[in-house]
């Protein structure tokens, strides 16, 4: 999330139709492509009043819905760089009209996740007090109910004029592990025992990868592949048509990886192999792949990929002011949809209820609304409504929920 000026040609002004329908989840399990093509939206929503632009996402299920945080730059007098996250949606249709919270403190470049093992969720970030920073929380819902500010990560990188930079973190059943790049072409990891986390990485790191600057850049993501011993890892390269992502894959976390979509004419996700919904945008850049749960597994399934990008309109000199949007990629062939997978965790992320069987929702449990498509009846004495006032969810035309 870095600048990088490039002589970029002019974008096309294009708007698609956004998605509204509720597809579900697909069954069986599948292997990752060995090339990729995919559909595209346009931009899904567009920036508050005062605000540039919204980027940087970090994406998951909560509850049966959408939930999204991100940066946001603000010119004076705003605050130049900071954070938001989107009210909570059930399709990503309601993203155009959903409220932008603006953090009280910055969490920049954000990566969201529950920790299942504490059962507590963690909000990892840039551009703070340390190398990187964390938060946590029991409601990640609430922009401003995250705990202080604790050190993730302390160490500096060589040959890098941003230090490190876009963390994410990933753990197997023994280890939590950060990776992080440093716009200079190579991308870096720690680790620390899965029981001594939440809490600092320290200042060690090893260098696992190193190549050209514009092919290893930025905004890397580490994802497990469900159903597969196999781990997949994304980076954004800048190449002659503007931002994209190669992929590598690994059968550990903590082994070497291997080159998979790693051209600009053969990318995991660039213009080259996106259809004409992307043809508002020039890159597609920083975001995370859509998981099938919220916890630290980093669990996406390859029956139904899609990734929350942030695409770009314009052209400036000022990085910036570069106007990045929000826009949802989804596999050709893949089932795609609106809805979000169920969150599944050892423990009910925030105090939530965890998905009812035989067809029927329980207490608190959302049970309509917009492209919704689980169970519609309530369990006694409960009833599905609007969900306000109901506290543990959202308001009138987001969802409905048991009460």
């Amino acid at each position: 999330m870095k600048l990088f000026n490039l002589d970029l040609s002019p974008v096309t002004a294009l708007a698609v139709a956004l998605l509204a329908t509720s597809i579900p989840m697909a069954h069986g399990q599948c292997a990752l492509p060995s090339t990729y093509r995919w559909k595209s939206t346009g931009p899904l929503a567009q920036p508050k009043p005062g605000w540039e632009s919204l980027k940087d996402f970090t994406h998951v299920p909560y509850k049966g819905q959408h939930l999204i945080y991100g940066s946001y730059f603000a010119p004076a007098p705003g605050p130049g760089w900071s954070s938001f996250n989107f009210v909570l949606v059930s399709d990503w249709s309601q993203l155009a009209r959903a409220p932008q919270n603006a953090m009280r403190f910055s969490t920049v470049a954000p990566t969201l996740f529950f920790f299942a093992p504490k059962n507590t969720w963690v909000l990892a970030y840039q551009w703070s007090r340390d190398k990187f920073n964390y938060r946590t929380s029991a409601d990640p819902a609430n922009a401003d109910g995250w705990s202080g500010e604790n050190t993730l990560f302390t160490g500096n990188i060589p040959n890098s004029r941003t230090g490190p930079i876009d963390q994410t973190l990933i753990g197997d059943d023994t280890h939590m592990y950060l990776f992080f790049a440093g716009d200079n072409g190579s991308i870096y990891r720690s680790r620390m025992p899965i029981g001594n986390f939440p809490g600092s990485f320290g200042a060690q790191y090893d260098t696992i990868m190193t190549g050209a600057t514009g092919d290893l850049f930025e905004a890397i993501q580490v994802y497990k592949v469900k159903g597969q011993p196999q781990y997949l890892m994304i980076i954004e390269s800048i190449g002659a048509r503007g931002r994209y992502f190669r992929s590598y894959t690994s059968p550990r976390l903590d082994a070497a990886w291997t080159p998979q979509a790693t051209s600009e004419n053969q990318p995991f996700a660039g213009r080259a192999n996106t259809d004409a919904g992307a043809a508002w945008t020039t890159d597609i850049s920083h975001g995370d792949i859509i998981r099938s749960n919220a916890d630290q597994t980093f669990e996406i399934d390859p029956c139904n990929l899609q990734m929350l990008y942030q695409g770009r309109t314009g052209d400036s000199n000022d990085y910036n002011l570069w106007h990045y949007l929000p826009a949802l990629l989804t596999l050709d062939g893949a089932p795609g949809g609106g809805t979000p997978p169920t969150t599944t965790t050892s423990k009910p992320p925030g105090g939530g209820a965890t998905t009812s069987p035989g067809g029927t929702a329980k207490h608190y449990e959302q049970c309509g609304g917009i492209g919704y498509g689980g169970p519609k009846n309530c369990e006694s004495p409960f009833k599905c409504a609007v969900v306000n006032p109901c506290e543990s969810l959202p308001g009138p035309d987001i969802c409905w929920g048991c009460c």
